[in-house]
């Protein structure tokens, strides 16, 4: 039963009278009478209502007032009121009325009197019996919970509760909203008959979204406490969604398929209809089957629908996918389609490989090359993954096949490629399968497998000789480098596998491989193998110890260590050349013996005590043909030479050291020993001939000084280049620099105070740096940077266009290990363009490094078979010479002679002509080719994109092959002779 509500106090409802009259004769009386006499109001639901009147009239002689009347009963249970406002004053024969209602607060009989009271003398009181029975009659709510769900703004969802009046009395029931976004919900109140059920329907129409604050409050009879009844709604912005909103296929090659499933989500808990698909027909390359609509989509329920891509053209392509939806917010979903015409395509070789029979201990390498053969505009292609898998029945982790590490994952551009090892690393005798799982994001699939397959057999155990047993580089300086060799000789019955030859220690980074670390080899008995090992110092010097390592294929001894030291400091021997090339040699003719000269640079006397070559690779191969005799004293600025032979009688790699032992030093001084012999007689030289319609020109010019004569006549050969040069029209790039690679003083311009180190002119960028055909007053801004001024004092030509050429200066806008800002030299070096080299100087060169050296740098810096793209011409001191001039310069003589260039005596009074034959030959065709070593001259023979061609000669003072008429561009000439012996 609902809790009832009432007043706990008697009521008593005075009502003041009136009803206005004209006054009454005194001698007479009124008297008031009531009708009806008494009233039953029956049976009433408790907190209902029930209302009668009551009239009250004057059957007296006299005008009677009616002062009050109030009702004695039960508190809150009756009330009585005039119908009309007084004061009630009633003349004979007038009446006025009285309500009286009943509300019982309570069950049972709830008798009561009215009563009245009036100035009448002889009945001033008239009383009215009144009854009535309050009944317990109120409606029953369920349920206590209404849950909307989730529906689409704009929408409605009607919920009913019920109310059941079980009693025999009439019930109204009140449904009242309440909360924040009671406006978006809708009831009304009803009434029940005696044993009567309703459904009472309450409406949710929202047009905010966001989950609703909203409660129901039911009154389930009038009166009675309200009766809470829980809703729980939410609005969405759109019921059907599309999981992704954009359906991107990729990149596809033209005229190939590819599928994608359009996914449509009801995020509402309510059906919602799908009723057709189209497309916005943008582009004819999507299409859809047949998509079987109309369909209900239930509430939470995710439908998936098939579209196509098949690009018909190259390039991007985008429509949209509309699906219609029954619905007044949204009546669409819209599925973005985007695509690209044109994919990555994968190739991949091998995609299986067999490593044969291999040794037990061995480790063999097959080199994979992966490559985005797709078109130009086919879009990247990313390696995720590589994995190897056992095929052979063992576990995986017994695969006796790994691939070398690559970071991943690596994107591949339209044509580029990507190639690692795999390798075959048998520990176990028998044959072994494996796989490698390559995952790629290529269209066709996302996985591409690669089959490997071995042998493994048994040997006995290696028996090995290394040589020497530990590498000693003595003493090298600061800032330089020096090579020499391990050599591995198999000295047992059987053959012997090693691998992993490699640095276990590099000393920090100052010893590397210059050939890399090396996977494995084979050796056979009496056979051998050599690599190099190269030590590079820190300008600040030290004591430097590493370890090289290999693992034989010996369980007696896994891995073998050689041993690696150096010692750095600044020396008082100055050697010339710091190291001895011999190249490649035969046995039945030998190179001739080369000198090494060493100087003292120190202030103080200096103590040779010892002249030796020091353990290498094959002792003997390596001897001493002339040296002065032990101890003696070397005083400030004299010198002494060694002369070293090599006899090449040992096939392959030899090194050995060089040593001297002096009294400023702990170890002694190393100049590293290289030679090569081999069988070979015959050799091929290759080359691409160039156009000639791209040519970087680097001039390297003197600022010592003593330059004081030589610069102004450089200065005023400048408009003759660059008047030449235009004349050509070809694209150029044009630069300077000078020989000058430490900071000297002021008197030098340009910011770096003599000391460019390979930086171009001005360092400060006060004028353009890197010249163009398109720079205006080319001959102007070219005469201006080359006036380097005189201030620096060693030469060092070489050195500074080594550095000029090489990172981080020829690759950055700014080289960071300088204060000056934007003095990198980025954009002056072109792939695509010849190389043309100008040294200008009064002094021949004293770079630390022999010419070989410095031309073999540049010449690669053009690539392999390009040696005829680099050329160096100078203008520096001859052999005749002059008053001004410093020595012979044929250290650059050689350089150019090597390369097809030219020499200038620096004497001559003017430095035009060669600046014009400068612009004339390297601006054309080139038609001399220089060869890599000297010839049989009889044994050559030339083609010319594989045609056997003449009108030739061969130049024995520059060892090139001169054409009467050049080569056509991109011309692939073929140079064949046999190696001379001289």
């Amino acid at each position: 039963m609902s809790r009832r509500w009432g007043l706990c106090v008697l009521a008593v409802l005075s009502v003041l009278t009136g009803c206005a009259d004209r006054d009454r004769p005194a001698i007479a009386d009124g008297r008031l009478t009531a009708t009806p006499g008494g009233l039953d109001f029956q049976r009433v639901a408790i907190f209902d209502g029930r209302e009668a009147e009551v009239v009250l009239r004057n059957v007296g002689r006299s005008r009677i007032i009616v002062d009050e009347a109030w009702v004695e009963g039960p508190p809150g249970t009756w009330q009585v009121d005039f119908t009309h406002e007084g004061p009630h004053s009633l003349v004979p024969g007038g009446d006025c009325s009285l309500r009286v209602r009943f509300t019982p607060q309570g069950e049972g009989t709830l008798p009561a009197t009215l009563v009245v009271r009036s100035d009448s003398k002889k009945e001033p009181l008239i009383r009215v019996p009144l009854q009535g029975s309050g009944v317990d009659a109120w409606a029953r709510v369920t349920p206590r919970r209404l849950d909307f769900g989730r529906i689409e703004a704009d929408s409605s969802k009607t919920l009913t509760f019920t109310v059941n009046n079980p009693t025999d009395m009439p019930v109204e029931v009140l449904p009242k909203l309440v909360g924040a976004d009671r406006d978006e919900f809708t009831s009304a109140p009803v009434t029940l008959g005696p044993g009567e059920q309703r459904e009472v329907p309450i409406t949710f129409s929202p047009g905010r979204v966001g989950r609703k604050q909203v409660a129901l409050a039911v009154s389930p009879c009038r009166g009675c406490s309200d009766v809470a009844v829980q809703v729980a709604a939410e609005s969405l912005e759109q019921a059907v969604v599309a999981e992704p909103p954009l359906l991107d296929f990729g990149s596809i090659p033209v005229d190939k398929d590819s599928f994608r499933l359009a996914r449509l989500r009801n995020l509402s808990t309510e059906p919602m209809t799908i009723t057709e698909l189209k497309l916005e027909g943008r582009d004819a390359s999507f299409s859809h089957g047949a998509p079987g609509l109309p369909l209900v989509l239930e509430g939470g329920e995710t439908r998936t629908w098939e579209l196509r891509y098949s690009p018909g053209h190259m390039g991007p392509a985008e429509d949209m996918a509309f699906f219609h939806v029954v619905s007044k917010r949204h009546p669409t979903t819209d599925v973005a389609l985007r695509g690209y015409g044109g994919a990555a395509e994968l190739c991949v070789s091998p995609l299986a490989h067999d490593f044969g029979r291999q040794p037990r201990g061995s480790k063999t390498a097959v080199t994979v090359n992966v490559k985005n053969c797709g078109a130009a505009n086919g879009g990247p292609l990313t390696l995720y993954g590589l994995e190897f898998q056992s095929a052979d029945g063992h576990p995986d982790a017994d695969v006796q096949f790994n691939v070398a590490p690559l970071a991943l994952p690596h994107r591949l551009l339209p044509g580029e490629e990507v190639n690692f090892k795999v390798f075959y690393e048998p520990m176990r005798e028998g044959a072994a399968a494996g796989r490698l799982l390559m995952t790629t994001d290529v269209y066709t699939g996302s996985t591409t497998e690669m089959n490997f397959t071995g042998l493994a057999e048994p040997h006995l155990p290696c028996r090995l000789a290394v040589t020497p047993a530990e590498v000693d580089f003595g003493t090298v300086e600061p800032g330089y480098g020096a090579v020499l060799g391990v050599k591995v000789a198999n000295t047992g019955t059987d053959l012997c596998a090693v691998k992993n030859i490699r640095l276990s220690d590099d000393g920090g980074g100052v010893f590397s491989l210059p050939g890399g670390a090396l996977d494995g080899v084979i050796i056979y008995p009496g056979d051998y193998f050599s690599y190099m090992v190269a030590f590079r110092s820190p300008v600040t010097g030290g004591d430097f110890t590493g370890v090289v390592q290999f693992e034989p294929a010996d369980p007696a001894t896994p891995v073998v260590r050689v041993p690696l030291m150096a010692h750095s400091q600044n020396a008082c021997l100055v050697a010339s050349p710091r190291f001895v090339d011999y190249g490649v040699s035969r046995p039945d003719c030998a190179p001739a013996p080369r000198e090494v000269n060493y100087l003292n640079a120190c202030r103080s006397p200096v103590t040779v005590s010892n002249v030796l070559i020091g353990p290498g690779t094959t002792d003997g191969e390596f001897e001493l043909h002339d040296a002065p005799a032990t101890p003696f004293t070397l005083d400030s600025n004299d010198g002494f030479t060694v002369t070293v032979g090599y006899l090449a009688q040992v096939y392959g790699l030899n090194m050995s050291p060089l040593f001297v032992d002096s009294s400023d030093l702990p170890v002694p001084l190393l100049v590293p020993l290289i030679g090569e012999s081999s069988r070979r007689m015959d050799k091929t030289d290759t080359f691409i001939q160039q156009d000639g319609s791209k040519v970087d020109v680097l001039f390297v010019v003197d600022n010592t000084a003593s330059m004081v004569e030589e610069q102004p006549r450089i200065v005023a050969a400048m408009p003759a280049f660059a008047d030449a040069a235009l004349g050509k029209g070809v694209d150029l790039h044009v630069a300077v620099t000078t020989t000058g690679i430490d900071e000297a003083s002021a008197a030098c311009p340009g910011g770096a105070n003599g000391g460019e180190a390979g930086r171009f002119v001005p360092v400060d960028n006060s004028r353009p740096r890197i010249l163009t055909n398109r720079t205006p007053g080319l001959a102007s801004v070219l005469q201006q940077n080359v006036n380097v001024g005189q201030c620096a004092q060693v030469e060092q030509g070489f050195e500074a266009v080594r550095r000029a050429l090489s990172p981080p200066l020829v690759n950055n806008a700014d080289d960071v290990r300088t204060p000056p800002k934007n003095d990198g030299n980025l954009g002056f070096l072109r792939d695509e363009a010849a190389l043309v080299v100008v040294f200008m100087g009064d002094e021949d060169d004293h770079s630390p490094d022999s010419v070989d050296t410095y031309v073999r740098f540049l010449r690669t810096r053009k690539g392999e078979n390009q040696p005829q793209r680099m050329t160096i011409y100078a203008i520096a001191p001859t052999a005749s010479g002059c008053p001004t001039s410093g020595g012979a310069g044929t250290r650059y003589a050689e350089a150019a002679s090597r390369t097809g260039g030219e020499v200038l005596s620096a004497c001559a009074a003017d430095y035009a002509p060669l600046l014009r034959s400068v612009a004339t030959k390297a601006f054309s065709a080139q038609d001399r080719f220089p060869l890599s070593e000297p010839p049989d001259a009889g044994s050559i023979a030339v083609r010319v994109n594989g045609t056997a061609v003449t009108g030739w000669t061969y130049d024995g003072a520059t060892n090139s092959v001169v054409f009467s008429t050049a080569p056509a561009p991109g011309a692939k000439v073929e140079v064949y002779y046999r190696r001379a012996c001289r």
